[in-house]
């Protein structure tokens, strides 16, 4: 049976991670004030359940921009079309990331492309999507911070 704390250490050992998914299981565990086996098998069962379902590699600021553009679209669905759409947008691998909103549209998606030509073609086609309404975008310009 799993104590009160095991909750707050999983939440720790995420935190880590999240910060650098590259540290060293050894120097978790002395963050954390308990064995590698320990922080191993946390891991393991936070992956077995789904918890961590993978690792990715971040680019630093001036790498993803010098070769991207990023921008995000907020997209207003027809009614009762959000599923039709998340599956068309899914097939669209310059979708980085897809949220449902609440307001006045219904999806907030952010794509990033290689040139600006090519970023007006995915916000056409998206457009153009059987569901969607109407669509605004914004280009992002530029990174502050990320968590």
């Amino acid at each position: 049976m799993a104590r009160p704390s095991d909750g707050r250490k999983d939440q720790e050992l995420i935190n880590i991670l999240t910060a650098n998914a590259r540290i060293p299981l050894a120097e978790v565990a002395k963050s954390l004030g308990v064995s590698r086996a320990t922080v191993q098998g946390r891991l393991s069962r936070l992956e077995r359940e789904g918890v961590i379902v993978g690792y990715t590699t971040v680019l630093g600021k001036d790498e993803v921009h010098a070769t991207t553009l990023s921008a995000v679209i907020m997209i207003e669905l027809e009614v009762k079309q959000q599923a039709n759409v998340v599956a068309q947008l899914r097939k669209c691998p310059e979708i980085i990331q897809c949220y449902t909103v609440s307001g006045h549209f219904d999806l907030f998606v952010k794509i990033r492309c290689t040139t600006s030509t090519h970023l007006d073609e995915v916000i056409d086609s998206i457009a153009a999507m059987e569901g969607v309404r109407r669509t605004t975008s914004s280009i992002l310009l530029a990174r502050k911070f990320e968590r």
